[in-house]
């Protein structure tokens, strides 16, 4: 029984190892620390945090604070203009420029300033100009190739590539057949294919009003508790992406609890094209709303229970059941 049980706890060492480099992975035990790790944050809501209602990437900005605080070094590569509901797709522009936001807000222009990277900043657009107001954007996925391929060893020396890329916080949840659309798990998608640790973080439970910054704040303080937890890295560094949607909050009202759940399959369309006359039609975006045939351990359902839903999404889109023949 003796040998068995050693047979056992060998194995057991060894599936452990193949799965998690161990000159990468802390003890199980221990809490993983952010200190000094490299990391981009991207999204599809913009860089310009410009209007009031925080729509155009305020998430991002109170997100890099959270991970400042953390002690990590973060740069800040997003569209230049929104980009929402850009999925995996390309702008197909053979040139792109960078450049600082016309402002970033005053509560958050100090975050990371004294880190490596000092806090940059920066917007992508189309086009061999600099950018201005009313340049047109890269999609949330050319920003990722433009970043980890050009910009970061360019203008930060990270050859190797940071060690976390995290697209977020959006504004409004992507749940459900919603991930297939969304620009913010479409940038995850291409750091991911680039062989990098990624999560993808949204906020609110509606699209329209967006979210409190209350809502961002909590959203961006469960990613850090997220990136503390050793199985976590164990997901992101075997390639899955974390997607992560944070409900609703009130100040005042603590944390939301945290649920591991699927992805849905709710069969609801996310557009309707509404005819308006003289053969045009109008675009108007279906309200996600409760429904008993939300399926139990789904995250659209346990976002609307109140919970923040931590799904794992395979990139990889080969089917993995059994084929006939």
């Amino acid at each position: 029984m003796r040998f068995k049980a050693l047979r056992v706890a060998v194995a057991a060492v060894v599936a452990l190892s193949l799965a998690v480099p161990a000159q990468a992975s802390p003890r199980p035990d221990r809490p993983v620390s952010l200190g000094g790790k490299k990391v981009l944050l991207v999204n599809d809501d913009s860089v310009q945090a410009a209007k009031p209602d925080g729509s155009d990437g305020r998430g991002i900005y109170v997100l890099r604070q959270a991970l400042c605080r953390a002690g990590a070094d973060v740069a800040i590569v997003g569209p230049w203009a929104s980009q929402g509901a850009k999925s995996r797709s390309t702008a197909g522009s053979p040139t792109a420029s960078v450049a600082p936001p016309s402002a970033v807000p005053a509560e958050f222009a100090a975050d990371c300033a004294n880190a490596p990277g000092h806090g940059l900043v920066l917007g992508a657009c189309q086009g061999s100009v600099p950018c201005v107001p009313g340049s047109p954007a890269i999609t949330p996925a050319d920003v990722v190739e433009l970043a980890l391929t050009g910009v970061l060893p360019r203008r930060l020396g990270w050859t190797t590539g940071p060690d976390l890329v995290v697209s977020g916080v959006n504004a409004g949840p992507n749940t459900d057949l919603s991930i297939n659309l969304s620009g913010t798990v479409g940038a995850a998608t291409a750091a991911v294919e680039r062989g990098v640790p990624t999560v993808a973080v949204s906020a609110g439970t509606r699209v329209a009003p967006p979210p409190s910054t209350e809502t961002y704040a909590a959203a961006a303080d469960v990613v850090v508790r997220l990136l503390a937890s050793p199985r976590v890295w164990s997901l992101v560094r075997d390639m899955v992406l974390v997607n992560v949607n944070q409900p609703d909050v009130t100040p005042g009202s603590g944390p939301s609890p945290v649920r591991w759940t699927s992805v849905g399959r709710v069969a609801q369309g996310w557009v309707t094209y509404v005819p308006s006359g003289d053969g045009t039609y109008q675009l108007s975006y279906n309200p996600v709303t409760p429904a008993p045939r939300f399926e139990e351990g789904s995250d659209t359902k346990a976002l609307f229970d109140g919970y923040v839903s931590v799904s794992a999404v395979a990139v990889n889109r080969g089917y993995t059941g059994r084929l006939p023949g």
